[in-house]
């Protein structure tokens, strides 16, 4: 478990820190105090000789490490939050937002010499700026005015116990592409028992209402407008395009998703709107071998890495896998084609998959090798698959697959066939890749 307190100096962030990390037999870090002994001297001497940028470089190096790192408690320092890179990261982890008023912030903090931000003249516009992006961040919202800190930290451990029980996140996403707005809507309502969230594609639409679709949806929406050479059906120029996905994302929908190139395009989209970014690559001729190493190279700049390849072969299906089985942060992962409809079926039994993608109809397909959201639920029972689901691959005897999971207690056990000419040197290589019984 990896716990992350933030919010405006004078929170209690370390104190409550310490009382939870004694609580859960875990290490309590500051990453103030980190940085500190790291360089050899005070924050204050760094903001002094070397100015605000070079700190929060080191910060952002800081946060990394300590969300990625080992099982702690970490108190961030109040500033954190304001870097972008920093932020995707944040996204990724379980943050505890500890919420302090601004007078009694300043009551608790004024005598403090070591802190340089009281010397700022804005300080009240930092506190509000900040405060936005806090509670866009956290989990988990916790006032400690007039609090004592023991009482604070109680009432997070009692808050994260309640988290944890809550039942599993449904995440088979249906892809829709209809005409307006308005059967668009009808589709969502349709599907809403049976899925977690939608992706809409925009760019296959004739007419649409961005703030009709987010304000009436049924479930979280994913808006996306794919380019031609996309395979996409807008047919305008970039920027255009992006004046809808910014329209997207400030009318508060879940997730957008932006093409990996044009990333520096929407990082400064802020406004403390809750939408999230999906950064997403395609290869519609092939399957790129090493998807963990692009995956590395994007994660830190955004909320969830989207990487999509072409299965020619169940060969190709492997790097989807290895991605899934291997990625830290929030992941989409698959295999176009015939070959690559396991890894959508499988998808959701990985910890960092957010989702895999359904069609709302057979003929409605716009992927190759994507089935309906009713062969997701009724024959795979996608929808109440978890980490914790018992996997079977049948290589052996693929057919087989089908009478086992009508057996199979639905969400307890997902039997997936896997077809292929050389079985038992498939077998031996998913043995090496995946965590799942193989049969």
């Amino acid at each position: 478990m990896v716990v992350v307190l933030v919010g405006f100096m004078g929170a209690g962030k370390t104190t409550v820190g310490h009382i939870m990390a004694e609580r859960l037999g875990l290490p309590f870090v500051d990453s103030d105090v980190l940085i500190e002994q790291r360089q050899g001297r005070e924050i204050r001497e760094i903001f002094r000789t070397e100015g605000e940028p070079y700190f929060r470089q080191l910060e952002h190096e800081t946060v990394v490490g300590l969300v990625r790192g080992s099982d702690a408690v970490i108190a961030l320092g109040g500033g954190a939050v304001e870097d972008p890179r920093s932020r995707a990261v944040l996204r990724n982890a379980r943050v505890v937002y500890l919420r302090v008023g601004y007078d009694e912030a300043l009551a608790r903090v004024k005598s403090d010499e070591f802190r340089p931000m009281l010397r700022r003249p804005d300080l009240d516009e930092v506190y509000k700026r900040r405060v936005l992006v806090y509670e866009d961040l956290s989990v988990l919202t916790i006032d400690t005015d007039g609090r004592r800190p023991d009482a604070v930290a109680l009432e997070v451990l009692a808050q994260l116990t309640r988290l944890h029980e809550r039942p599993p996140v449904n995440r088979v996403a249906a892809s829709l592409a209809t005409e307006d707005t308005d059967g668009c809507l009808r589709e969502l309502d349709r599907l809403a028992p049976r899925i977690g969230l939608a992706e809409v594609r925009l760019d296959l639409m004739r007419t649409f209402d961005i703030s009709k679709l987010v304000a009436n949806s049924p479930v979280p929406l994913i808006l996306t407008c794919r380019p031609e050479r996309e395979h996409g059906g807008f047919k305008g120029h970039d920027s255009e395009r992006m004046r809808i996905l910014r329209s997207a994302h400030d009318h508060g929908c879940a997730y957008i998703d932006v093409e990996a190139e044009l990333l520096d395009l929407v990082a400064g989209w802020g406004g403390g709107s809750p939408t999230q970014v999906i950064a997403s690559q395609h290869w519609f001729d092939r399957m790129p071998p090493d998807l963990l190493g692009m995956y590395r190279d994007l994660r830190d700049r955004c909320a969830v890495v989207k990487l999509v390849g072409t299965a020619r072969s169940v060969a190709d299906v492997l790097p989807v896998l290895e991605l899934l089985r291997d990625a830290s942060t929030p992941v989409i992962g698959m295999a176009m084609g015939g070959p690559g409809t396991c890894t959508r079926i499988l998808a959701p039994t990985f910890r960092q998959a957010v989702l895999s993608y359904g069609a709302a109809t057979s003929a409605a397909a716009p992927a190759p090798g994507q089935i309906t959201v009713d062969e997701m639920t009724d024959r795979y029972a996608l929808h109440l698959v978890t980490p914790a689901t018992k996997v079977y691959v049948h290589v052996t005897r693929p057919d087989d697959a089908l009478s086992a999971q009508q057996q199979a207690e639905p969400g307890a056990e997902l039997h997936v066939p896997l077809r292929a000419e050389n079985p038992a040197a498939l077998r031996a290589r998913l043995s090496e890749t995946l965590p799942f019984t193989i049969v």
